[in-house]
């Protein structure tokens, strides 16, 4: 036990007992921890400090002070007579101020050590299997998506044609959508507004029409019934149809007004999707970059370079040649 104790330089204020027990692999462990106030608690433990534990209770953090811990057991035990057994015999252990040996605590904490490393690995194990399960139900063609070589200008190509296609590609989809409801609403609002200022206008020419060919004779027929006050009828009506022919004439200028907002929206937003798409398409293809052992950038595929470099140094003049270079680029 010399031995043991010379190596185990480990923290001197430490009060807890640990038995560890062999897990399965592939299953992290639940942990049964004892306090030193008669309660329990069931866990994982994944760290520790000098005074603190740390245990991972249904997904969320929890951290106990190690001066309230009795014992940490590295396996689940709900035989309430066992545990009771657990209490009595951990509790006997303990010196008047309420801990154990220096030499108990340094082993208790190269154990606890060595449980939480495990523990880790084993949570960051079943981390990335639900991460992997969620992704592939969101999209089964992950795999398809990450190592496909891309060119960066598909995305600009494809939002040329349908707005948003591109950046959907690249899974920003949010930005996509955003974009389609923008520009559908833009779409509408210059289709609807150029039809409602042709009705105006229409509306428009028909009462121009009826003001120049069918109100006249209505007028004559008034004045000429000898109804007494026949002209101010007739000046009120003649008021009342250049007032109506005003108002369809300024509410077409106002539908022809949101027309032009709404495609010059539509246009507007259809430009900024597409220089979106070929800044995004840039950073987007970049996995295509492969290094040689020089350092050198290439792509996967045929490779073109031209250089101007000079034939040899010095001398009297300097002699300079164009060099073009292709190759072909593949990892395997």
């Amino acid at each position: 036990m010399k031995t043991l104790r010379s190596i185990l330089p480990g923290p001197k204020s430490l009060s807890i007992s640990v038995i560890f027990f062999t897990i399965a692999f592939g299953q992290v462990s639940a942990e049964t921890i004892l306090l030193k106030n008669g309660e329990k608690t069931y866990g994982t433990v994944i760290d520790q400090s000098t005074d603190t534990v740390t245990i991972l209770k249904e997904t969320k953090r929890q951290t106990l002070p190690k001066s309230q811990i009795l014992k940490i057991i590295f396996k689940e035990i709900k035989d309430e007579a066992e545990l009771a057994k657990l209490f009595d015999a951990e509790k006997k252990k303990l010196n008047k101020d309420g801990k154990k040996s220096e030499k108990e605590e340094q082993l208790d904490t190269i154990l606890l050590e060595q449980m939480i490393k495990e523990n880790s690995y084993k949570a960051v194990q079943k981390r990335l299997a639900l991460i992997e399960k969620y992704i592939d139900e969101q999209d089964s063609s992950w795999e398809e998506y990450i190592s496909a070589n891309r060119n960066p200008w598909e995305p600009v190509w494809k939002s040329a044609i349908l707005p948003g296609w591109g950046l959907s590609t690249m899974k920003h989809d949010n930005y996509a959508r955003a974009y389609q409801i923008a520009i559908g609403l833009s779409i509408i609002v210059a289709i609807g507004g150029s039809q409602a200022a042709t009705e105006q206008h229409n509306k428009a020419e028909n009462r121009l029409s009826k003001i120049l060919f069918e109100d006249p004779v209505t007028y004559a027929q008034i004045q000429g019934s000898g109804i007494t006050g026949a002209s101010v009828v007739v000046t009120k009506m003649q008021s009342d149809s250049i007032s109506e022919y005003n108002s369809f004439k300024s509410k077409e200028g106002q539908y022809e007004n949101y027309s032009r907002a709404g495609l010059y929206m539509g246009v507007g937003l259809y430009l900024v999707q597409l220089a979106q798409s070929y800044f995004l398409g840039q950073k987007w293809a970049t996995h295509n970059i492969i290094q040689t052992p020089s350092g050198e950038a290439v792509k996967e595929g045929f490779n073109f370079k031209s250089n101007y470099m000079p034939i040899a140094a010095g001398g009297a003049s300097n002699l300079w040649e164009y060099r073009t270079d292709l190759r072909y680029v593949s990892t395997f």
